[in-house]
């Protein structure tokens, strides 16, 4: 199965896209949710800049009522990420066999040291895809850059061959992939990260460019160029069953201007912080005033319905898109609604 990562989905929800052209809003398609904030891992890219905070888990009895109210509403996929190690909070394989069983597609992203076997046998049938944040092809750079535990790197090795025997095993549909982040500090060791997991067996290594985040003080941006270089050497590694998943597009929006005047993808997207907040994207963590209301007060369609939702879409269509991060989860969506919104002329022309 070949992955698509450097562009949209909407064109396989078009009922969706067609009430958002004909009303102006939608319920998502897909949801983020951050079940916990805390991490075992202080990354020097982190776009939170690990400030201090109060630590939360979000309620399990919030969390599973949440996914029956979210597929009521017509929201077809979860992904378990957001501000912490997901694997922290002590109830996530329950939530992701819950998921499961109200109907959504559930996906998570790790760094995987606490993903072990045990927990893999429980959390593979119910998953669609997961992806380990690597970031490393050694134990000493790794240790630099996620800054957790001296023996980590062979920890998260271990779980992620366990990951693939498993699922060989049993044969689950489940997409294993493993990502790097690039930066400068791990550049060098992107040819041996790719060998590494090919020889493991995983489906797809994804290597995704560094993206500022507007509220962070971290500067780890690869010079384009390097990028457009690495494109060269990778291709040989891909075959029917291994994946190299470079994100080159992706490498060129982050330096460039966005060519679309706001952001329409809003309604097709949206994240559950670890208090119970909903918020637009992860550019308003922490960010009360942004927040379109809170699981612990109120159901998913009366947020998602509530004046208060409504009111912060304004308040962010009102400040812009000067400030947004570049080359964002929202960026493709928005270069694909825009020319809907706002179609060339020509467009009769097939």
């Amino acid at each position: 199965m070949k992955i698509e990562t450097e562009n949209h989905k909407l064109i396989y929800h078009p009922e969706r896209v067609s009430e958002w052209l004909s009303t102006g809003d939608c319920y998502p398609i897909y949801v983020e949710i951050g079940p916990t904030n805390r991490c075992n891992h202080r990354c020097i890219f982190c776009a939170l800049d690990w400030i201090e905070k109060e630590y939360k888990d979000i309620d399990p009895v919030v969390m599973n009522r949440a996914f029956g109210e979210m597929s009521a509403c017509g929201v077809k996929s979860v992904m378990f990420a957001g501000e912490g190690e997901p694997f922290l909070h002590p109830d996530i394989c329950e939530f992701i066999i819950n998921a499961k069983m109200a109907g959504l597609d559930v996906a998570i992203a790790t760094n995987g040291v606490l993903f072990t076997e045990e927990k893999i046998r429980m959390c593979l049938p119910h998953l669609s895809w997961l992806r380990y944040s690597l970031d490393a092809g050694t134990a000493d750079t790794h240790y630099k850059i996620h800054r957790g535990g001296r023996n980590d790197f062979d920890k998260i090795i271990e779980n992620i061959r366990n990951a693939v025997e498993i699922k060989k095993q049993k044969h689950y549909p489940v997409v294993v992939g493993v990502q790097l982040l690039i930066i400068s500090e791990n550049f060098d060791e992107i040819i041996p990260f790719i060998r590494l997991m090919k020889e493991i067996g995983v489906d797809n290594v994804q290597l995704k460019p560094y993206s500022q985040h507007p509220l962070s003080k971290n500067r780890y941006a690869v010079d384009v160029t390097r990028m457009d270089q690495l494109a060269e050497q990778i291709n040989e590694y891909n075959g029917d069953s291994f994946q190299v998943i470079f994100r080159q597009k992706s490498a060129h929006r982050v330096v460039e201007e966005k060519p679309y005047p706001e952001c329409y993808g809003l309604p097709f997207y949206a994240l559950i912080e670890a208090d119970g907040n909903i918020i637009p994207c992860n550019l308003y963590h922490t960010r009360s005033e942004f927040a379109y209301g809170n699981l612990y007060n109120e159901s998913f369609s009366e947020i998602w319905q509530s004046k208060k939702r409504h009111d912060v879409i304004t308040k962010i269509k009102d400040i812009g898109i000067e400030t947004c991060r570049k080359g964002c989860r929202l960026d493709p969506a928005n270069r694909y609604l825009s020319a809907l919104k706002n179609p060339h002329p020509h467009v009769n022309f097939i």
